[in-house]
């Protein structure tokens, strides 16, 4: 299990308290490095340098590797699904695939490789491209289908390991032979023609491109085709329409809105742009919640544990493209569209699942799509890498994330904010603000509403199915998430604080005395529940009265 050492060295910690903290926590026992697997048909390229390696994906395992957020990192194994026997690859390149021949089903030294895994990524390209090809070749033997064994173990794995699961393919039925039986997966997205998946060709297809400024040559009538080749790795994105995940209200208006996490910029806001191709795939806004699995006779979508409604996927963002009338398209004519579901998220953690993300193409992952952009390291560019990052993030099992949130917590004691502003004497609301206010300059707002919610679930605090109804509490009343999360933190910070003075002054036994973090953490986070049930109360009966005294025009 991981000592956070790595973690301590990013943030301002006078060095003199490294090794003790690193000490003190090891009976927390946590693991803050991510172990994702990848796994890709032979079409999808992880080496830029072969022939053929701007369509792949290695921009984004790179980014994964190399990236931290707060304690926690990724490290990334890649899987060959090709027809070769299944071989572990020893001490690969980074360029290199961990495994060839994978099946979902593999095993090593006796013990199933998906196993060691909290999350699968599927970048699936079979059966094969081109508008003809039909649904009947998705299961044939050349196009290598997840196999009915390969199904059930990964149906094992997100239930009882609460693996997290991504998937994507591209337009038509690209990507249907790895995917579209995987549970949740198959049916969160378009995967065959009897599903209707938009085509590469034709006016239904979902062409996003975007003309580059200056727009001389791309005015009505202009002479230059917008063509997939020239711009799609282009330095212009196409907008995307964020659906509202959290909204925050004042008295008689809205005051604030949030998109999901997966799409919440720590600085830059909420993500609203993707890289343009010329011919997407298709999320699914509604799935039939009542479908059986595409391999046995069991409910695709698992009733709720703690008895609430069914968990239900749901649409997070939505593309746009430009209608043929006032553009010239290098494939044809096309309508004007303003509501393709372009990323779909599932939270099957209240189902006792894990969770699944799919994506419309792996075009807004491909190297051939963002090279451009990432050599910019423009703003677009950092949107959209976060967005990778965000999804691993968010797909972790249960418990996961939360531990980040913790040693957060601890270390704020040991930087400017906990020698300034952490005294015994202060309110628990006014150390909440102070170490709210630290983490969101780091973290954002997002990834600190998330692991206070979730926080909330795991201490078994708050019933999921709760969740909804407390929020809406909030809706017309001067309570709001940041009063909750600042209680939160406060009474966290309270609860440390004896602890952490006396490993300040080197007395490691009186130190040693923090429990483990479910134990230290429930009771300030009971409190906090209190103390925000009796606020929410007293503000509610302040804003009903200063209705019933509205009078308009005075």
């Amino acid at each position: 299990m991981l000592v956070p050492a790595e973690f301590l060295k990013d943030i301002a910690i006078h060095p003199a308290f490294h090794d003790r903290i690193v000490d003190w926590l090891k009976p927390w026992r946590l693991k803050t490095c991510v172990d994702i697997l990848i796994v890709v048909d032979e079409e999808i390229r992880i080496d830029p340098s072969m022939p053929g390696g701007d369509f792949g994906i290695a921009s984004v395992i790179n980014l994964l590797r190399t990236t931290h957020v707060g304690c926690m990192r990724f490290r990334v194994d890649i899987a060959l699904r090709n027809a070769q026997p299944f071989t572990v690859v020893a001490s690969p390149a980074p360029t290199q695939h961990n495994y060839r021949g994978f099946r979902f089903d593999s095993t090593h030294a006796g013990v199933p490789v998906i196993d060691k895994y909290e999350q699968i990524w599927c970048f699936g390209f079979k059966p094969r491209n081109g508008d003809a090809v039909p649904d009947g070749e998705i299961d044939l033997a050349f196009a290598l289908p997840t196999s009915a064994a390969e199904l059930n173990k990964l149906d094992a794995w997100m239930q009882d390991r609460k693996g997290g699961l991504f998937g994507t393919g591209d337009h038509g039925i690209l990507g249907a032979s790895m995917c579209r039986k995987i549970p949740r997966l198959g049916t969160m997205r378009r995967w065959t023609r009897a599903d209707g998946v938009p085509p590469q060709f034709g006016q239904n297809r979902i062409d996003t491109l975007r003309p580059p400024p200056p727009v001389a040559n791309f005015q009505v009538g202009g002479p230059d085709a917008l063509q997939n080749t020239a711009h799609q790795g282009d330095l212009t994105t196409q907008p995307i329409r964020w659906v509202t995940w959290q909204s925050v209200y004042w008295p008689f208006a809205l005051r604030r809105k949030r998109p999901h996490p997966v799409l919440c910029h720590p600085t830059l806001g909420p993500i609203n742009v993707m890289p343009d191709h010329a011919h997407e795939g298709w999320c699914v806004p509604n799935p039939d919640l009542a479908a059986s699995k595409k391999f046995k006779n069991e409910p695709e979508y698992p009733d709720a544990t703690d008895g609430g409604p069914k968990p239900a996927p749901e649409i997070i963002a939505f593309g746009s493209n430009l209608g043929s009338a006032a553009w010239n398209f290098d494939k044809g004519e096309q309508p004007a569209r303003g509501d393709n579901p372009m990323i779909a998220v599932y939270d099957g953690h209240r189902a006792g699942v894990g969770r699944v993300a799919t994506d419309a193409t792996w075009h807004h992952w491909m190297d051939v799509n963002i090279d451009a952009l990432r050599a910019a390291n423009n703003d677009d560019w950092k949107k959209i890498s976060r967005y990778f990052i965000n999804l691993a993030v968010w797909l972790n099992p249960p418990g996961f994330t939360t531990q980040c949130l913790y040693l957060a917590v601890v270390a704020s004691h040991f930087e400017v904010v906990g020698f300034q502003e952490f005294h015994d004497d202060a309110p628990a609301l006014e150390l909440g603000r102070a170490l709210r206010a630290h983490l969101i300059k780091f973290y954002g707002p997002c990834w600190v509403t998330d692991r206070i919610w979730d926080l909330a679930v795991e201490l078994g605090q708050i019933p999921r199915r709760e969740l909804q109804e407390l929020t809406k509490r909030f809706e017309g009343t001067q309570v709001v998430s940041e009063d909750f999360e600042e209680m939160v933190l406060g009474e966290m910070v309270k609860a440390t604080l004896k602890s952490v003075t006396a490993l300040k002054q080197g007395d490691m036994r009186a130190a040693r005395s923090l429990p483990e973090p479910a134990k230290l953490f429930a009771k300030p986070f009971a409190i906090a529940m209190a103390a925000l049930t009796k606020e929410t109360d007293r503000r509610m009966k302040v804003d009903s009265l200063l209705v019933r005294n509205f009078k308009p025009g005075v």
